[in-house]
């Protein structure tokens, strides 16, 4: 009997003496055939664990990153406004600077913030029947004085708010936050010119035969190659050749609150086959078999 849990007494020792760091698979080779399974599941979930605390350490090094530079801004600009011998309108061009740095931290810290709700929600969130189409609505309101700025033309095109097949199961406050930053990255992305305005338009489609309700937000701006198709859903990732606005969060935001709602995300372009082909990201959710009375 001694002899045969021998295997395992071994396994226990090797565990306890490990440091609280190491996520190595187990050695299964000694092991008995009956415990290997087991041993397999355990190896499966360290490894799950070594790759979500390297994706955190990314996450951390790539945001301390994102904040550094307009903090770094900001001092500069500080140091440069209390020199001696600063007139007033060099004065006026470093308060101006050190207040674009500020908004650029204050956004990006707010959508730190904001993947942190999207990933700390879980599936037991607090839901209820959401009207997409107004939220869309909503948010498409919001966003007009700053396309106004840009000077692109934004829309909406879809269905009507209360209409037939329009209504989701779900978080309305996520849900604003995911059409919200769809707009957003459409307007960051969009070129627009006097003889050629941008254009970005926020639609919801609903199909009542087939339970599904798409969002969609599409844009007139240079789209997106096939192969970054996946990548720009990752955290702080640009598109290259890009120097657009934006924290590099929207989309990961986006994806993580899609994922809390059952919800599927595709990029395509907006207008194959045309020069630029824009973008045009559409998502999928299943349409409430109920709307609220």
């Amino acid at each position: 009997m001694a002899r045969g849990i021998q295997p395992l007494n071994q396994l226990e020792q090797r565990i306890r003496a490990r440091n609280p760091d190491d996520l190595s698979p187990l050695d299964d080779r000694t092991v008995p055939l009956e415990v290997a399974p087991l041993v397999s599941s355990v190896n499966d979930l360290l490894t799950r664990l070594h790759d979500s605390l390297a994706t955190q350490k990314r996450f951390l090094a790539d945001a301390a990153h994102q904040l550094k530079t307009p903090l770094a801004g900001l001092r500069m600009q500080a140091d440069l406004a209390q020199r001696e011998g600063t007139s007033t309108e060099e004065l006026k061009r470093s308060l101006q600077q050190i207040g674009r740095s500020s908004i650029r931290a204050t956004h990006t810290v707010n959508q730190l913030l904001a993947l942190a709700r999207a990933e700390g929600s879980g599936v037991g969130f607090a839901r209820q029947p959401c009207d997409l189409a107004r939220l869309a609505i909503e948010v498409v309101r919001d966003s007009v004085p700053r396309a106004l700025e840009k000077r692109i033309d934004l829309g909406y095109d879809g269905a009507e708010p209360g209409s037939p097949g329009v209504w989701v199961d779900g978080n309305p406050t996520l849900l604003k936050e995911l059409v919200r930053n769809l707009v957003d990255n459409a307007l960051n992305y969009t070129p627009s010119a006097p003889d050629r305005p941008g254009v970005v338009t926020a639609r919801v489609l609903a199909d009542t035969f087939g339970r599904v309700l798409l969002l969609q937000v599409e844009d007139s701006g240079p789209g997106v190659p096939e192969s970054e198709r996946d990548l720009v859903f990752q955290p702080f990732y640009r598109a290259l050749g890009s120097d657009a606005d934006g924290s590099g969060l929207g989309l990961p935001i986006v994806l993580e609150i899609a994922r809390k709602h059952g919800a599927e995300v595709q990029l395509e372009d907006a207008h194959p086959g045309m020069q630029p082909p824009g973008a045009r990201f559409s998502v999928r959710f299943a349409a409430s078999e109920h709307a609220p009375t």
